[in-house]
C-alpha cells in the first residue's frame, strides 16, 4: 500500500529508513481505520454516496482491501449504477488476483445479469484457491446449467457431493438434472428486477 503511494509521489522506497517506513505504514493504517469508522457513520445516516466515495478513497490508499471493493460495488449496484459497479469490481480483481473473493463477486455480478458464459471462468478461477467456500462450486454448477452445459453442471455437482457427502444440496440437484427438471429462474427474475429499477430511476 505505502510503496504505491510513495512511488506515485516520486519517492524511492529504498531511500526511506526502515523505522520511518514502519511509522508511515502505521499512519496509513490509522487513516484507513478512521475512514472505515466514518463510512459506518455515513451508512447509518443513509448517506450512501459518501460511503461510495469513502470506499474509493480506501481502495486508492490500499488496493488490497477487498472488502472496500465489494461494499462500494454493492452500493453502486443498489443505486442502479451497473457500469460503475462492474468497473470497480474489475479494478479490484486486477489488484487482487491471488485471492478468490473478487473472482466470486464479479462472477456473481455477471451471473445475476444472465451473462453466464462470462461468469463461468470467474467461478472456475475461484476453485483454484484452497479457502474457497463450498457454495462457490454450487454457483459454478448453476452457471454451467444456465449456459446449457448440462454435462459440466452434473459433473460439478458430483464433485461437490464428493467433497462434502453430508451436504444435502448437491444430491438434490443431481437428482433434478437426471430427471430432466428445470433450473431455478432466480437469475432471470433478478435481471428483470434490475431492469425495472433502472426504468423507474430514469423516470424520476
Amino acid at each position: 500500500m505505502l510503496s504505491l503511494v510513495l512511488c506515485g509521489a516520486g519517492f524511492a522506497q529504498q531511500q526511506i529508513p526502515q523505522q520511518s517506513l514502519t511509522q508511515l505504514q502505521n499512519v496509513f493504517g490509522d487513516v484507513r481505520d478512521l475512514l472505515w469508522t466514518r463510512n459506518d457513520e455515513f451508512w447509518h445516516r443513509g448517506e450512501f454516496n459518501r460511503c461510495i466515495a469513502t470506499m474509493r478513497l480506501i481502495t486508492s490508499m490500499d488496493p488490497h482491501d477487498t472488502e472496500a471493493y465489494e461494499g462500494g460495488a454493492w452500493l453502486m449496484d443498489s443505486d442502479v449504477r451497473e457500469e460503475d459497479a462492474e468497473a470497480f469490481l474489475r479494478e479490484g480483481l486486477a489488484n487482487n488476483p491471488v485471492v478468490y473473493d473478487l473472482y466470486f463477486e464479479l462472477g456473481a455480478f455477471l451471473y445475476f445479469r444472465t451473462r453466464y458464459e462470462e461468469a463461468i471462468p470467474l467461478y472456475t478461477a475461484c476453485m483454484t484457491f484452497a479457502d474457497t467456500p463450498p457454495f462457490v462450486r454450487h454457483q459454478l454448477a448453476h452457471a454451467y446449467e444456465k449456459n446449457g452445459d448440462i454435462g459440466d453442471s452434473l459433473e460439478t455437482w458430483l464433485e461437490a457431493e464428493a467433497a462434502d457427502p453430508s451436504d444435502p444440496i448437491p444430491p438434490m440437484h443431481i437428482d433434478r438434472i437426471m430427471q430432466g427438471g428445470e433450473p431455478s429462474g432466480t437469475p432471470e427474475m433478478i435481471k428483470q428486477s434490475i431492469q425495472d429499477r433502472k426504468e423507474e430511476k430514469s423516470k424520476g
